[in-house]
């Protein structure tokens, strides 16, 4: 029964997408203009627009001119407020900078740089700016197998949080202001996020400007990091060499060692001619190989498939932090030794998609349900 009351809702809701995708097309700049900017009285307002009414049928029906005259203000108030708000409002320009990745369960940030607008550059947006991601936050990941992870939150998806504009001009000499937006999301994968709402009410609160933004924004959700049976396998590049030898050859990638008396026969290019030149003493370069080390991070395939990938995700963790070479191998996910940030976000994103067919991603986003995503 609640599936089938729901059914319209998703309709209405899916074609109402469509016609903002038409009207409000998907970009990370945004220049708001007549297309983009929704405005309606508020709850003020309409109480406001009450007021006036029976002022003018008191004064009707007491024949009082200062009543009607009241009333004239009060509308002529309703009618430069709506005109203002808007041209407020339509000055707006923002940009959105890229997201980075987080782990789900934990905030993270998406960065909008408010510009000065290409039709009023010297005359910037004031007052006081209303966020919200605009519908109910819902995310269907289909995993392998026939098991699946939802996420809705009618709270969350209706919480919204207000951030005050500078209100300066902008010139060569001022600073442009950056907004912070919390995003959050319970899964790990790679999700399309929503359309954002920001609503201003300046300057008297009779009306609200509004509009649902898309910044054509992705970001990766990697797993939460939890301890777990990880198999750390010890690999080495050369097992016949030892951990300090000393090598010939100057030109390689080795490190430097000592310095030696020189003896006849050894080739020149391992001579230290800064030491002959210095004190003319002849003296040649030996060098040593270390012995490179590497692991590769395993757990056995019986575990729980998030639980498997919330242990190798802080495994590899640590290993970055303590600057060891790695790599990965679990079920079908194969990530050669390597180190440094990079590789640990190679490794983490290909954690957070493990499972995660790309067609099923795409149709997913088709239907509109993948991009609804959650904030604070």
């Amino acid at each position: 029964m609640r599936k089938i009351l729901s059914y319209p809702t998703q309709v209405i809701k899916h074609r109402l997408l469509k016609w903002l995708d038409r009207r409000v097309p998907a970009s990370s700049e945004h220049h708001l203009n007549l297309n983009s900017i929704f405005v309606l009285p508020t709850g003020f307002g309409w109480s406001f627009i009450l007021l006036s009414i029976c002022l003018f049928l008191l004064g009707t029906n007491y024949q009082n001119n200062l009543m009607l005259l009241l009333s004239y203000l009060c509308l002529s108030i309703m009618l430069l407020t709506l005109f203002y708000t808007h041209q407020n409002f339509a000055r707006f320009a923002v940009k959105a900078l890229p997201l980075h990745s987080f782990h789900c369960n934990q905030s993270g940030e998406l960065q909008l740089h408010v510009l000065p607008h290409v039709n009023s550059p010297n005359k910037p947006c004031h007052g006081t700016l209303t966020f919200g991601w605009f519908g109910p936050h819902r995310s269907s990941t289909q995993f392998h197998g026939t098991q699946s992870f939802t996420q809705s939150s009618d709270a969350l998806s209706k919480t919204t949080f207000s951030i005050p504009l500078s209100g300066n001009a902008f010139n060569k000499n001022s600073q442009r202001q950056t907004l912070s937006v919390p995003v959050y999301i319970t899964s790990r994968g790679r999700y399309m996020l929503n359309r954002l709402t920001i609503a201003c009410d300046f300057p008297l609160g009779l009306y609200k400007c509004w509009t649902h933004l898309d910044f054509d924004q992705s970001v990766t959700v990697y797993p939460q990091p939890d301890d777990g049976p990880v198999s750390i396998e010890h690999i080495t590049d050369n097992e016949e060499s030892n951990s300090s030898s000393e090598t010939s050859n100057a030109n390689s990638n080795e490190d430097f060692y000592a310095l030696n008396d020189y003896e006849p026969g050894q080739p020149l290019n391992r001579v230290s001619w800064k030491h002959v030149a210095k004190n003319g003493n002849w003296v040649s370069k030996s060098f040593t190989s270390r012995q490179s080390e590497s692991y590769v991070l395993s757990i056995d395939s019986s575990i729980d498939t998030e639980t498997a990938i919330s242990a190798l995700t802080l495994a590899t963790i640590k290993l970055t932090e303590a600057e060891q070479n790695f790599g990965l191998s679990y079920k079908g996910i194969v990530v050669p030794p390597n180190k440094g940030i990079n590789h640990m976000h190679n490794c983490l994103n290909a954690l957070a998609c493990f499972g995660k067919p790309e067609s099923a991603r795409q149709d997913s986003q088709r239907n509109g349900y993948s991009k609804i995503r959650a904030v604070k």
